[in-house]
């Protein structure tokens, strides 16, 4: 979400610039206009509902019930795949990135702002793709080693109940009740 808002705080900042409209403010000669900063906190504020409320959501989930529920709404098997490799490697690469920062360090490097810094950070970045190309060789083999055919196999079968059913239902009126205001206050 950190993310999302510093990119928010920048369209903060040149979409009142950008949009015209009543003056607000006039920075070197460039108006800023109130229409313009209005609609920047509107869609600020959307963004921001909408985060939070995927990571309600989803950022409940277990990252394999996703996966599964992503497969069971009938998301490419491609893509499913490759969220579950990304998931599970992300956290591989993150510890081969600290193992490699601790060799640097253990060698007596200090980043700098000069060029044997950037070298080396290169080197690590260089190093870092090499052995994730290697020790995506590694996994591929041990996988068809074990018969992955492609096929996602699941080990537990969801189903819907009662309890999804209402949650849906409750889920909908809600949704319906803020498209409903949203168009009475226009």
């Amino acid at each position: 979400m950190a993310m999302m808002d510093s990119f928010i705080i920048f369209m903060l900042v040149l979409l009142p610039f950008t949009m015209p409209g009543e003056t607000m403010i006039s920075v070197w000669g460039f108006p800023a206009s109130w229409q313009g900063f209005w609609r920047a906190v509107e869609i600020a504020l959307t963004a921001n509902a909408v985060i939070l409320a995927l990571m309600t959501l989803v950022g409940t989930l277990e990252p394999v019930t996703l996966a599964y529920a992503l497969h069971k709404l009938r998301v490419p098997e491609t893509l499913v795949h490759l969220l579950m490799f990304t998931i599970r490697y992300i956290e591989v690469l993150r510890e081969e990135y600290l193992r490699l920062r601790a060799a640097m360090k253990v060698r007596g490097f200090r980043p700098a702002t000069n060029i044997h810094t950037y070298r080396s950070f290169g080197y690590l970045v260089g190093m870092m793709l090499v052995r994730a190309v290697e020790r995506s060789e590694r996994v591929l083999g041990a996988m068809k080693c074990r018969g992955f055919s492609g096929r996602i196999y699941l080990l537990q079968e969801f189903s819907l109940r009662g309890v999804d059913h209402r949650f849906a239902a409750l889920f909908s009126v809600s949704i319906a009740m803020l498209i409903y205001l949203e168009l009475l206050c226009r």
